[in-house]
């Protein structure tokens, strides 16, 4: 036990030792240090295309050039940006920074019902899109009154009626200087997340925000040339990985879609050395090649120290929990050294930049060993929801975030997430808010009421279950499940869509009227059990 106090100190150590670097001030700035310090080294290639690459320098003169094509848009300027993963979103990211703009990255899977929200919500005014979305968009029913035809941007072959990306950026100006420099508290992202009750809310993210999370990254992971980002533009991960790139001179390599069958290929391929790991690859057959690989490094959302283990050994590398959330950037870590197996069962360490404390429901401290509710402060955190003001002073204590996260601080000193107070599921890394999805389900005529629930999965770490209860003299013929699967097709992108449905009479109730889900769920062995599974077409 002396070892690992010795290491918690070291660690807490290295964490000052971040914290105490000075930052650049700007993306402009590590635009430019990036393009001096590294040069003709390459940042950035799409390897399911046929994008040659850029290197640092070219990364920084393409960025200038789109930011000269995009400077009709004023500083503090809301741009929807609904691409899939093409260069032209980071490019599109990185300009908008630069000129002062707000990115609102856009889930391209969205319904144009989705899109109504989102836009409005975050009170859209410029839109950048990919010419294959364009029907979702024009669908939308409720457009926002400042987002003209003439304020759309498309990706490819579009309409007469809008800008084309590409003739925009050929007429720019390579050598465009900003008019105007931000600052570190300039606004960058409205990042919306369904992390919390409710429907999504936009995080407020500054560009202060995402070189502090970029630092972070780099400091927790061992020294590694390249990597692999997988995920989609729109979420946090690949904004985050590119920033680190920047950073610290590291190659980043993006694809198309993630893809378990091609992770290996992909990994080799290009000599990744460092990535998320994908659990379902656990799945495949052994091979006798498996630790033949380049990865020094796997960072994970938190496994179970078993799967740890033999992921470690079956392909000869370190696999290391993390935590983090839209709100706070990186919160947690479980650093490569520490001599104990038994971090390896909790998400570790405080991140750098970061404070943390675990507290009853009246933000008092408790025990190690005791569960409570995780809260956070520190450098960069998200300066809260846009336009949200009542969720605002729910989410906080003082200065403090309320992650809505069961956490327990172990004897040792490490930190272990338990559960969740909010209501949501996440399915293959996706942020499901249950209260949206229920709501959608109630708009059918026949349902009374609705309550979306998690179903434990091996593949997609949770499934989504929908109880239904139907209104009085009617039955499930008269509401089947693929009638409500069908209705949240129309309503929602694929990934909210439940896989099982299940009919109850009633439902319990708390006191304060709200569904009382964990009576539904509690010792129920298998959830499963007595409802309709939509991906396999079977009464379970």
């Amino acid at each position: 036990m002396a070892n690992v106090r010795d290491f918690i100190q070291q660690w807490e150590q290295r964490c000052r030792e971040v914290e105490s670097t000075e930052l650049p001030a700007n993306f402009r700035a590590v635009l430019d240090i990036a393009a001096r310090k590294y040069e003709d080294r390459l940042a950035l290639q799409f390897i399911d295309s046929d994008d040659p690459g850029l290197t640092f320098s070219e990364l920084r003169d393409a960025v200038m050039r789109v930011a000269s094509a995009y400077s009709g848009i004023g500083a503090g300027t809301h741009v929807a940006v609904m691409i899939p993963n093409r260069v032209e979103f980071p490019l599109t990211w990185l300009a908008l920074a630069c000129i002062g703009a707000v990115m609102v990255p856009t889930n391209v899977s969205y319904t144009s019902g989705e899109l109504d929200y989102v836009f409005n919500d975050a009170r859209v005014s410029y839109l950048v899109i990919d010419a294959s979305l364009l029907p979702v968009f024009e669908a939308m029913q409720d457009r926002p009154a400042a987002l003209t035809d003439s304020k759309v941007v498309v990706i490819g072959d579009g309409d007469d009626r809008y800008r084309r990306y590409e003739e925009i950026v050929a007429a720019a100006d390579p050598a465009f200087e900003p008019p105007t420099e931000p600052g570190p508290d300039a606004l960058l992202n409205i990042q919306y997340t369904s992390g919390t009750t409710g429907f999504p809310k936009g995080c407020m993210q500054t560009q202060r925000y995402w070189i502090v999370l970029g630092r972070t990254a780099g400091s927790m992971s061992a020294p590694v040339r390249s990597l692999l980002t997988d995920h989609p533009y729109f979420y946090m991960d690949p904004q985050w990985e590119l920033m680190w790139g920047l950073l610290d001179g590291v190659t980043v390599y993006a694809v198309g879609r993630m893809s378990t069958s091609r992770f290996w290929q992909r990994v080799r391929k290009h000599n990744i050395e460092w990535a998320w790991f994908p659990n379902p690859i656990l799945k495949l057959p052994a091979e006798p090649n498996d630790a033949d690989n380049p990865i020094r490094a796997f960072a994970a959302g938190w496994i179970s120290a078993a799967a740890i283990k033999e992921a470690e050994a079956r392909y000869g590398a370190p696999v290391r929990s993390a935590y983090g959330m839209t709100e706070i950037g990186g919160g947690t870590f479980v650093p490569l050294e520490i001599p104990d197996d038994g971090i390896l069962d909790t998400v570790g360490l405080r991140a750098p930049f970061r404070e943390l404390r675990i507290v009853d429901d009246s933000g008092h401290d408790v025990p190690a060993g005791t569960p409570g509710e995780l809260i956070v402060r520190g450098d960069g955190l998200f300066l809260g929801y846009y336009d949200k003001p009542d969720a605002n002073a729910e989410s906080f204590y003082g200065d403090w975030f309320r992650t809505g996260d069961m956490f327990v601080r172990t004897e040792s000193g490490y930190y272990k997430i338990i559960g969740r107070y909010k209501d949501m599921i996440r399915r293959s890394d996706e942020n499901i808010s249950a209260m949206e999805v229920e709501h959608v389900v109630r708009m059918l005529d026949a349902v009374r009421e609705a309550a979306a629930v998690p179903v434990p999965d091996d593949y997609r770490g949770e499934e989504l279950k929908m109880y239904v209860s139907l209104k009085n003299g009617l039955t499930q013929a008269d509401c089947r499940p693929d009638t409500i699967i069908e209705h949240c097709r129309l309503h929602l992108a694929p990934f909210k869509i439940p896989r099982y449905v299940a009919y109850v009479e009633t439902m319990p109730y708390t006191p304060s009227n709200k569904v009382a889900k964990h009576e539904m769920t509690a010792d129920v062995e298998d959830l499963r059990t007595g409802a309709w599974d939509d991906q396999d077409e079977v009464w379970r």
